[in-house]
């Protein structure tokens, strides 16, 4: 095929520098005009050279105005210049044969030169071609594999609905420790299923840049307090002590995707504990001023074992693929922050990891901060402590460390102690100096002597008891009952990791600084809902576990709703009675939420009736169906599996809006 385009090109170019030899041959061969056609002048073979570079000079310029490549404008300059100097004159005067001669080199040059740029141009336009059909057949996969993977996790979903919702309901009635600790395997093991089911659809839409953030303004510190709530339990059975510690500049109210952060904080923890069997790993949040503008700095610090060199090169430069998911090799967590490491990115974010030399991994991520979020926001008036002084008892050093911290931050005198024996000794010194302590921060578990033995130990001596507040930090499953604490001489007791808002509250209210009434952290049943009369719920769900879920979590709400299975009969219930809230799954039979809805909102456009509160309750978390669901008229959207939470938060939303509605109403 080579030398076959090589003869063509010489047969060619041979063709073309043709004319050139007339006029030498008819100059100096005499036989010549015998056998030649009279009409064959010098001047016509020049005229066949001169058309021919026109026409090499027009094909190249009209190339180049259609696919603006510049070698044709300068194979099309070229190939016109011996025709504009031939008629501007400047072309000087030259016999013939030495005219012919330069114009049949230039011909044939320019000729070699354009079948090069040609097949060039092809080659490229070849692997455009190729790259395009590349490109639209992996678009097509996937998006194939986004809408497969949906579809998975629609179907997974509907039923984890009911595993978590039915747990969730199971954990609120009596159960013995047995009992209880089944189920909270069951709820655990439900839930990391739906967090692996969550990292396959992270993967696909990061692979098809579908992922949209969201900016909004949150509470930071509870963010952080919750991140840690949710690996309270996770500590206490590995025997790790978590600590959490939010530096007092950070500011409470940031803005960006609270849900992303929560996210990637989980995966640092959830990575943290993976690799700690003992010890400690602690949740940082602080301000990191090195640069210009000051950043958000989160980091996650354990003492379990080292990553190797391979494998912290591969959590920070390594390609996230959804095969990846098929590697037998991948370590247990890697994805998880492979995920988080990309969604920090998206977030304009760092995201880096330290290992010591013999035990502890750092993972630390920074986020920018609004200038606004900077602005110091003073702690509420009515939680400002005056100087108390506090005893902080400890056998954990980090865990004093960041109590006294904390404290001093308040403007408290703070002492500490690492064991039962020192703190005794510290309060009989105190109080010879007549420097009487006025709380006592203790931890339960310590070696020798615990936190309930040394309460008992400081109630019992009226030397150093001097209404000397004392409160216990511990784990959940360690916490004495309120009776024995009492008896102990124990006034409360905090979950640890204990969140400095909580703590600092619960200091003020018992120490009588202020009459706030307990804190969300310290206080773990919520206050009952108060539901006005008259307040209706329709749920259309055709999924009999899911109903029984929704039906039994509204029931714990004293809510008592109408049921109904498909579309129809949601939309013939909603027009024969007023709802003040109607949960609507998406996909039913004979007609779905989705039209149900849009016929609701044209039969109230119609007949001038009040508009119903619909919120699509479906097992989709995609934004498409997010949208569709606005575009139908629905009111919100709430992912299953559905929390208690979740659900309560919705219902006293709706309340809200009932009694501000009726507010707004002209009085009869």
């Amino acid at each position: 095929m080579r030398w076959s385009r090589i003869a063509i090109t010489l047969v060619a170019s041979l063709l073309l520098a043709l004319p050139a030899a007339v006029p030498p041959l008819l100059a100096h061969v005499p036989a010549a005009h015998a056998w030649l056609p009279a009409s064959l002048t010098p001047a016509l073979a020049l005229g066949a050279l001169g058309g021919a570079l026109l026409v090499l000079a027009l094909y190249h310029l009209l190339y180049f105005c259609d696919a603006r490549e510049r070698p044709n404008l300068l194979l099309g300059l070229l190939a016109g210049l011996p025709l504009l100097l031939g008629l501007s004159g400047i072309w000087p005067a030259l016999p013939d044969s030495i005219n012919a001669a330069l114009l049949g080199v230039s011909l044939v040059a320019l000729f070699n030169a354009t079948l090069i740029l040609c097949e060039r141009q092809a080659q490229h336009s070849n692997a455009r071609v190729n790259a395009s059909q590349a490109e639209a057949a992996s678009r097509a996969e996937l998006e194939g594999k986004a809408k497969f993977l949906a579809r998975i996790s629609h179907e997974i979903r509907t039923p984890m609905n009911g595993v978590l919702g039915m747990t969730e309901l199971l954990l609120d009635t009596p159960l013995s420790a047995k009992q209880r600790d089944y189920v909270q395997t069951i709820h655990s093991a439900g839930n990391e299923l739906l967090l692996l089911i969550n990292e396959i659809l992270d993967i696909s839409a990061l692979e098809s840049g579908e992922i949209e953030l969201e900016h909004v303004q949150f509470d930071l510190h509870a963010l952080v307090d919750e991140c840690l709530e949710i690996f309270r339990a996770r500590a206490e059975q590995q025997g790790v002590e978590l600590i959490g510690f939010i530096q007092p500049q950070v500011p409470r109210t940031v803005s960006g995707d609270p849900a992303r952060l929560r996210q990637t904080l989980l995966n640092l923890l959830d990575h943290a504990f993976r690799h700690t069997d003992e010890g400690e790993v602690m949740l940082i949040a602080a301000l990191d001023r090195e640069q210009s503008q000051p950043r958000l700095r989160l980091a996650v610090q354990d003492s379990g074992r080292p990553l190797s060199a391979t494998d912290r090169a591969e959590l920070q430069d390594g390609r996230l693929l959804s095969r990846d998911y098929l590697e037998q090799t991948h370590p247990d967590g890697r994805l998880g922050l492979l995920i988080s490491r990309e969604l920090i990115g998206m977030m304009r974010g760092e995201f880096g990891i330290e290992s010591g030399n013999q035990q502890g991994n750092t993972l630390w991520i920074t986020l920018p901060l609004d200038s606004a979020s900077l602005a110091p926001v003073p702690f509420p008036a009515e939680l400002q402590l005056r100087e108390a002084r506090v005893l902080v008892v400890d056998d954990n050093e980090t865990c004093r460390k960041v109590l006294l911290q904390q404290c001093s931050s308040w403007g408290l005198q703070v002492s500490s102690a690492a064991s039962g024996a020192e703190a005794l000794a510290l309060l009989r010194t105190k109080a010879n100096l007549h420097e009487y302590f006025d709380a006592v921060l203790l931890d339960y578990d310590m070696p020798t002597m615990n936190g309930l033995q040394l309460a008992a130990r400081i109630k019992a001596d009226p030397f150093i008891n001097h209404d000397l507040l004392l409160v216990m930090l511990g784990g959940q499953s360690q916490a004495p009952s309120k009776l024995v604490a009492r008896n102990a001489g124990i006034s409360r007791i905090l979950a640890k990791p204990v969140a400095g808002y909580t703590l600092k509250a619960t200091l003020a209210e018992e120490l009588g600084r202020s009459r706030r009434p307990p804190t969300p952290g310290s206080q773990r049943l919520p206050p009952a809902l108060d539901v006005p009369a008259g307040f209706r719920v329709l749920v259309a769900e055709d999924n009999s576990i899911s109903t029984k879920v929704i039906q039994g979590m509204l029931g714990k709400l004293d809510l008592v709703p109408d049921l109904v299975s498909n579309g129809r009969d949601a939309l013939r219930a909603m027009q024969e009675k007023h709802y003040d809230l109607v949960l609507m799954d998406c996909e039913m039979p004979v007609l779905d939420g989705f039209h149900a809805t849009e016929q609701l909102r044209a039969w109230e456009a119609a007949s001038q009736q009040p508009r119903t509160p619909v919120v699509a309750m479906t097992a989709h978390i995609l934004e498409e169906h997010k949208e569709r669901a606005q575009q139908v008229g629905m009111d919100g959207h709430v992912a299953k599996p559905v929390e208690l939470s979740q659900l309560r938060a919705l219902v006293e939303h709706w309340i809200a809006h009932k009694e501000q509605r009726s507010r707004a109403l002209p009085q009869v």
